[in-house]
């Protein structure tokens, strides 16, 4: 993806004061909006823009510790996915109010606030190859509106999925042509063409997220 990036669009973050249980990060909600939006956005069906928290070192997902919003008197605490997605309401009440958000993660940890484009839903079983085509446009589409006017002139073209799954798994994915391709580290990035057209694939449990496949990315 692009240097902006687009395998992990970096946002803005700022760290504040935070108790020695943990490490804080604050945003204000208006910002997380500008990119939210585009999960309503007609023809941005079946994926999203995700907020994580990635380990700097590891490149794992951080567990979010616990997650709020807060103006003046107001109050509303945030849940987060069992793998460890920020979940923020979509609502343009909240943008004019602008409350600021903040996140707490692990203090031994120093986790780097991530963007992604991924699915709304996991993988899992049996994922044919008209599942993973009918994504490829929505993930080609909402990549170039996230980069801006002239994105389309640089963004590299998704040719399939990258498939991440939780606890590191190490195991293999099955192909319908008999071909089998290993989950190392709990990721497997799979092109279309692997699958094959009228194929699919057998995946060994359900996926934590499924990211675009970019091999062209600088």
């Amino acid at each position: 993806m692009k240097k902006i990036s687009f395998a992990l669009l970096a946002a803005a973050l700022t760290t504040v004061a935070a108790p020695s249980y943990a490490q804080e990060y604050m945003f204000t909600y208006s910002k997380l909006f500008t990119h939210m939006k585009q999960n309503v956005k007609e023809g941005h069906d079946d994926v999203k823009i995700g907020f994580f928290f990635l380990d700097a070192q590891s490149k794992q997902l951080c567990p979010i510790d616990k997650a709020w919003m807060e103006k003046e008197e107001h109050y509303e605490e945030l849940k987060s996915s069992q793998y460890n997605e920020l979940l923020v309401p979509i609502d343009d009440n909240l943008r004019q109010a602008n409350p600021l958000v903040f996140v707490q993660t692990p203090q031994d940890r120093r986790c780097d606030f991530s963007m992604v484009v991924m699915t709304k839903e996991p993988f899992e079983g049996k994922v044919g190859y008209q599942d993973v085509e009918k994504l490829m446009p929505q993930m080609q589409a909402m990549l170039e509106d996230l980069g801006g006017m002239f994105a389309s002139w640089f963004t590299p073209n998704v040719e399939g999925v990258t498939l991440e799954f939780a606890d590191k798994l190490n195991s293999t994915i099955q192909f319908s042509n008999g071909d089998v391709k290993p989950i190392v580290d709990g990721k497997v990035q799979v092109a279309l063409s692997e699958i094959g057209e009228g194929g699919y694939m057998t995946l060994p449990q359900q996926t934590a997220r499924v990211l675009p496949y970019l091999p062209n990315a600088k």
